[in-house]
């Protein structure tokens, strides 16, 4: 599995890098319900082509093409670019991100929980984080840890802030030392992941505005094998269905101590 999730993240990075058009006409609705721009639509395709090439009959649940059904004994998660605002708007801070597990039986609800194998690439840098369940995390293939002990004078918290933040989240921010959001949630999760930040958090008060699956599948997998832990905003193991429409709020941490400041 580790070749494939590379694999489709080198097709996904040639094809994006080699598109001239412009990435961010819309072309459609995707099946989570927000419209689908030209960059969304190259890098999928190419997923795609890259799985039909190895005649690998994965079922995916992706970002545009929602839920693609197939006979075989994995499914993928995949967000082809996770931060396609960022790409569209010219800051370069976007990713691939695709998370696997064996296909449930028929009749079972697919969760996130169930991820064996994740992969974020970053499409600019080409950086690329990964983790399997028991193996731990790596970046371009060195162990990284989660940050700890928790250093309260020297804190970076990655927060998103928005017309949709909860008025929590400026509360939050104003705690740390620095504050940081990429704007790419698979990738505000790696940087809790190596160490980078201390605190991932997201509180969209807008229902349907929240994280979905397949920003969040691979990166929680990653925080986890890194040594942190990912939660709702009650302190419980994140999990949602492996469902387009699934959505959540979040918290990422490398060290307990610091959801203290929190309170």
């Amino acid at each position: 599995m580790k070749d494939v999730l590379h694999g489709l993240a080198d097709a996904v990075q040639s094809a994006v890098r080699a598109y001239t058009g412009d990435i961010g006409q819309v072309v459609g609705m995707g099946a989570d319900g927000t419209p689908t721009q030209q960059i969304d639509v190259v890098a999928e395709q190419a997923a795609f082509r890259f799985l039909e090439s190895r005649r690998l009959l994965y079922t995916v649940v992706s970002e545009e093409a929602g839920r693609v059904e197939k006979p075989g004994e994995w499914t993928l998660i995949l967000d082809p670019v996770d931060g396609t605002h960022n790409a569209v708007r010219g800051l370069p801070v976007y990713a691939v991100s695709v998370a696997a597990f064996p296909r449930a039986p028929p009749g079972q609800v697919e969760r996130i929980t169930q991820v064996t194998a994740a992969l974020v690439r970053d499409l600019v840098t080409g950086h690329t984080y990964f983790a399997e369940t028991g193996k731990g995390a790596t970046l371009n293939g060195r162990p990284i840890r989660v940050r700890k002990p928790l250093e309260p004078k020297d804190t970076v918290f990655d927060v998103y802030l928005g017309q949709r933040a909860h008025p929590d989240a400026c509360r939050f921010a104003g705690r740390a030392r620095r504050v940081r959001n990429l704007g790419a949630a698979s990738l505000d999760l790696c940087l809790v992941a190596k160490g980078a930040a201390d605190l991932y958090y997201l509180h969209s008060t807008e229902v349907g505005h929240e994280l979905r699956a397949m920003d969040v599948a691979a990166g929680t997998l990653i925080v986890r094998e890194a040594g942190g832990a990912v939660v709702d905003l009650e302190g419980r193991l994140l999990d949602m269905p492996a469902d387009p429409k699934a959505r959540t709020n979040l918290i990422a941490y490398g060290d307990e101590k610091v959801l203290e400041m929190l309170r």
